[in-house]
């Protein structure tokens, strides 16, 4: 939780950073340049058998270092379309991943699936900052905000029509926002926020004790077809991969085979 704390600090220092060069009027003011892609529909429903998967662009991760700094995205993102990706997730947080909102918006403008930015976000400023780029969903971190917060972020993203995936890590934070969960689809995470590891039992478990008419989505430590098919068989909406992909040498190879083709 250490390592979530200090980077929701600094976050909130860039974020702050960031209106004093474009005031959060200015950015209410900008009109969204591209078209609204569906997110959360592609997932909206549990299955044992389709393999749907959101792959990620991300330069660098503080449990595995860096990636491929001077990755073209843009490059990255259409091999993921080769491969059969539903959708595209970009990592925008720039200090400890090196990523670039504009980033997302090369990534916006070269594909035809629909994109996520992915950060640590801790105002509605990056909302407007999402829509103004072209992002069709962002992320949320349940363990990462207080509740009242969070909900009101909830809230503005339905108001700029951006879908939101919401991301926990126990069962306890799914019970804490389950009144609000028209407003999301659940992505459950397989990392410990302590201690930074990754355990796929952490997302076997919250699996299990979530009701099947709940959509979720699966994150970090999916690197195969014999992790793909331990989610599957409890019935997943989709999974989130992203350092198999940004590791891999092939990754249109490898996302054929984590689709089990």
């Amino acid at each position: 939780m250490m390592f979530l704390k200090k980077v929701v600090e600094e976050k909130k220092y860039f974020v702050k950073e960031q209106k004093t060069k474009t005031p959060l009027r200015e950015l209410k003011k900008k009109e969204r340049p591209y078209e609204k892609l569906p997110f959360r529909n592609i997932f909206a429903s549990r299955t044992t058998t389709e393999t749907r998967i959101i792959a990620e662009i991300k330069k660098a991760s503080p449990s595995k270092k860096n990636f491929k700094i001077d990755i073209d995205v843009v490059n990255q993102a259409k091999k993921y379309v080769t491969g059969g990706a539903y959708a595209i997730s970009v990592i925008t947080e720039q200090k400890f991943f090196l990523g670039n909102i504009k980033d997302l918006e090369a990534v916006k403008k070269s594909v035809k699936l629909p994109v996520l930015r992915k950060d640590f976000i801790v105002d509605e400023y990056e909302l407007y900052e999402a829509y103004v780029f072209g992002a069709d969903a962002v992320l949320l971190i349940a363990e990462a905000l207080e509740k009242n917060h969070l909900v009101d972020l909830l809230f503005c993203a339905k108001e700029l029509n951006l879908d939101v995936l919401f991301e926990i890590h126990s069962l306890k934070m799914f019970e804490t926002f389950y009144d609000y969960k028209d407003l999301f689809l659940l992505g459950v995470n397989n990392r410990n926020l302590e201690t930074l590891e990754i355990d796929l039992n952490i997302g076997l478990n919250i699996l299990k004790a979530i009701p099947e008419d709940i959509p979720i989505i699966i994150e970090s430590g999916i690197e195969n077809r014999e992790n793909i098919e331990k989610f599957l068989q409890l019935g997943v909406s989709g999974f989130l991969i992203g350092s198999a992909l940004m590791a891999s040498h092939d990754p249109i190879s490898l996302l054929k085979a984590l689709r089990g083709m």
